[in-house]
């Protein structure tokens, strides 16, 4: 029996600008992740796939295209229901917490709106689960390393038990000793609590680590779909995606 279909995208398109000024940056992408599936979205930068997370995040709205997570249509909206179902984990764990805000009010501040109780064992449990002592909730952002800063990034985008968590690089601003530390965070949560992934990386070490399947944008489009195995053992059939796989052996 299949797993049930968590993100279908179809037909995504996306331009800024008007009239004779408007710039088209998507162009009709379509994806679909089941259940529990880790997928990758890889191209250099400025093919459109942080773009794409935007879009299904609620940042970006006048896109056009169909879009369903866990079986209910999304039209762009950022409402509660939607923060309880998709949330993202940004390249820059710095810049995407605020630095006068104590850990425990980052992962506070969504069950509030949410209007959960049991903050605080709520917030003990996450902290937790990512792997950082429950005293971390009175420290700030620049009390902690990038790599602790990424945990509790990670454990906000959680606090909501959202079943889909876009990820944006999330390892590409830590140290490379970091790096394979929260790669394997995120390889163990997705298991334990059967999360999907949406990851966009450039980095098609990463992309191999962590996704099932991954589909190679460029200008917009996407060009190749294939599985990591299939990525690792060179049976790539797109320029580009070849000339990526060869850019990364240099």
């Amino acid at each position: 029996m299949s797993e049930p279909t968590m993100l279908s995208v179809k037909g995504l398109t996306l331009s800024f600008g008007e009239g004779a000024e408007a710039r088209q940056v998507l162009h009709g992408v379509d994806l679909e992740l089941t259940r529990g599936q880790s997928f990758g979205l890889v191209g250099e930068s400025g093919s459109g796939k942080t773009t794409v997370l935007r879009c299904l995040a609620g940042q970006y709205r006048h896109w056009q295209g169909q879009v369903a997570i866990d079986g209910r249509n999304y039209q762009g909206e950022r409402s509660p229901a939607h923060a309880r179902r998709v949330q993202m984990v940004f390249q820059d764990p710095y810049g995407s917490l605020h630095p006068r805000h104590t850990v425990h009010t980052a992962l506070a501040e969504p069950l509030r709106v949410q209007g959960k109780r049991d903050i605080d064992d709520r917030v003990d449990d996450v902290l937790q689960q990512v792997g950082l002592p429950t005293a971390f909730r009175f420290r700030y952002p620049h009390q902690i390393s990038g790599g602790q800063r990424q945990r509790v990034a990670i454990a906000r985008a959680l606090i909501l038990q959202p079943p889909l968590l876009l990820l944006d690089e999330p390892t590409s601003a830590l140290d490379v000793s970091v790096q394979a530390e929260v790669l394997n965070l995120l390889a163990e949560l997705r298991n334990r609590h059967g999360l999907t992934y949406l990851l966009v990386s450039h980095d098609l070490g990463v992309v191999a680590h962590l996704c099932d399947n991954l589909a190679v944008m460029q200008h917009g489009r996407i060009v190749e779909t294939l599985s990591s195995d299939a990525l690792c053992q060179g049976a790539a059939k797109h320029a580009y995606t070849q000339a990526l796989l060869a850019a990364a052996e240099h």
